[in-house]
């Protein structure tokens, strides 16, 4: 038995950057130190995040090592290819692909889209003997999981009725014996969360992607056309209709009614499925309504199994023109395809109180309601959905880019004035934007006075301050950085370096007094060592967040540790 889920992550690749919260239609997503990890019950195996993820932390299982061991144990084992497959494999010809994947050791091979005619004929049926109503597709696992467990008022309005894949395995079952093994292949990361959940009909599943690899790590030709035909054709005949279903409103083809009145409607993507099924219990209608929900956009065509970048357009047709070419094919009296779902709600219970509300938000520094942002950096629409997910436990402070960008300042400026040395940062206009004490002071007293007015001095040009406003021009036009330019003052002696921030827009100076004897700098190479030690790591650990500020305090402290360090020996 697979431990190991549809969907997980893999954490030395997960950068916190919380676009799979930010794009999870249900938030399934848990952060935990600073990771994120699949909520295994809140999922619905949509497998978005695994095709937004921009490091690619976020993974897909990868069945084959269990279908390799299922051949080499098993005689009978077919492949249900889903019918998508004209569109990902439409450089292969159907026989050439049916003869590669069965050198891969199974037995047969068979359309999931038999499977798919199966359920129309059943669904056709239901939707006769059932009253004026709502009723709703399950062939989509991903919209069923949706259902289950995020709108299950609707779950009766979902029709009793197998997917298209369990149809087809136990259509299999039933004519070549129980002991048949059934894998399935195609684009939906779905249909594998079904696999999990139904050893009894199907073994695993795997995606398109892991054919092709597979195909190719085998060395199989897929170029050479088969001598022997009956080698080379789908188990136990073909499909009609049910090749359609792989695209949005596919399935609707195969929904006839008879003379019943029936509306049909079909809609793809989580988004639109969500805006559907929305209040949609509430409605009442004096017709029969049938919707044909698939959570990808455009269909399966477009699964995140898939390997094809083919146009959208494009698979649409060659899904459409395979359908087209196809007689219809011999309809084989249903196994029974009754199915009952059952409720697993996962919406958030727990009914926190405002008082908790508030103490959450303000534990990120929101003391008021012109404080929440709304800003969706944590991934999360709204600072009080983030705030219900830290009392879940689902979410850590830190993913606040507000609250941690508030941290970050307060950092730099606290490391700044810690700084046993003269910092100066300045702008493309040679104005300040910051500088700490050190600076003021060994400037002179006056400055040093305009600085207890006025901390930070932030927006004061260079030349009222200093005698060297033309180095920070210099390192600011030229981009090049200027290291130990010792300058004379009247009786004063100084050592300037000037380091990049951002090359032509943002550069710091470093000030020392060269009078300074050699215990006071070896004292100050000991404060900066233990500055840098306690604080660098909260640094470097919200940098990815915060941009300048974190960059200019992770930049300043190496610099100043490296001159004085250099100075020493």
């Amino acid at each position: 038995m697979m431990t190991q889920r549809p969907i997980y992550t893999e954490p030395d690749n997960c950068q916190d950057c919380y676009k799979c919260i930010r794009e999870c239609p249900v938030k399934a997503i848990r952060i935990e130190n600073n990771k994120a990890y699949i909520i295994a019950d809140r999922c619905i195996y949509c497998g978005h995040c695994t095709q937004i993820c921009p490091t690619g932390a976020k993974k897909i299982r990868n069945g084959v090592p269990v279908v390799k061991a299922i051949l080499q144990q098993h005689k009978k084992v077919i492949l249900s290819l889903a019918p998508s497959y004209v569109s990902e494999f439409s450089d292969i010809p159907t026989p050439v692909l049916i003869h590669a994947i069965k050198q891969l050791g199974f037995s047969d091979v068979s359309e999931t889209a038999l499977g798919a005619e199966l359920v129309s004929d059943t669904v056709n049926r239901y939707l006769l003997e059932s009253p004026p109503g709502i009723y709703i597709s399950s062939a989509c696992p991903v919209v069923v999981e949706y259902i289950r467990k995020y709108a299950p008022e609707i779950l009766p309005s979902l029709t009793p009725v197998l997917s298209p894949l369990l149809a087809h395995a136990r259509l299999l079952k039933s004519k070549y014996g129980e002991d048949t093994k059934v894998i399935f292949a195609g684009p939906c990361i779905g249909k594998k969360i079904e696999a999990d959940n139904h050893k009894e009909l199907v073994q695993i599943a795997i995606t398109f992607k892991d054919l092709r690899q597979w195909l190719g790590e085998e060395g199989i030709a897929l170029d050479v056309s088969p001598q022997n035909k009956e080698n080379s054709e789908f188990v136990p005949y073909h499909s009609g209709e049910g090749a359609l279903y792989p695209v949005e409103g596919g399935m609707l083809a195969g929904i006839h009614g008879d003379d019943k009145k029936i509306i049909k409607m079909a809609f793809s993507g989580m988004e639109n499925v969500r805006d559907v099924l929305r209040n949609l219990h509430r409605e009442n209608r004096k017709d029969s309504v049938f919707l044909e929900l698939l959570s990808c956009k455009g269909g399966c065509i477009n699964g995140p199994g898939k390997l094809s970048p083919s146009s959208l357009a494009l698979k649409r047709y060659e899904v459409t023109r395979k359908a087209e070419k196809e007689r219809p094919a011999p309809l084989v009296a249903p196994p029974d395809l009754f199915a009952c779902y059952k409720a697993d709600p996962q919406t958030d219970t727990a009914d926190y109180s405002e008082e908790q509300i508030v103490q959450a938000l303000s534990a990120v520094g929101k003391t008021s309601a012109a404080d929440e942002l709304n800003c969706s950096g944590c991934g999360y629409d709204s600072c009080r959905d983030f705030a219900r997910a830290l009392l879940a436990g689902r979410a850590e402070e830190n993913m606040c880019v507000s609250y941690m960008r508030k941290i970050a300042h307060d950092k730099a400026t606290v490391l700044l004035q810690k700084i046993p040395a003269g910092v100066i940062l300045a702008d493309s206009d040679l104005k300040v934007v910051d500088m700490n004490r050190f600076a003021a002071e060994l400037l002179g007293e006056e400055t040093s006075l305009v600085y207890d007015a006025s901390p930070g001095l932030q927006g004061v040009a260079l030349e009222d301050i200093c005698s060297f406003p033309g180095l920070f021009g210099a390192a600011l036009s030229t981009g090049k950085e200027i290291i130990e330019r010792q300058i004379r003052e009247n009786d004063k002696i100084w050592m300037l370096s000037i380091y990049n921030i951002q090359p032509h827009r943002l550069v710091f100076g470093l000030l020392q007094d060269m009078r300074e004897p050699y215990g006071k700098k070896q004292w100050m190479l000991n404060k900066t060592d233990e500055v840098i030690r306690k604080h660098m790591e909260t640094v470097r650990q919200i940098a990815c967040l915060l941009g300048e500020n974190a960059a200019f305090t992770d930049t300043s402290l190496k610099a100043v540790i490296e001159t004085l360090k250099g100075k020493e020996e």
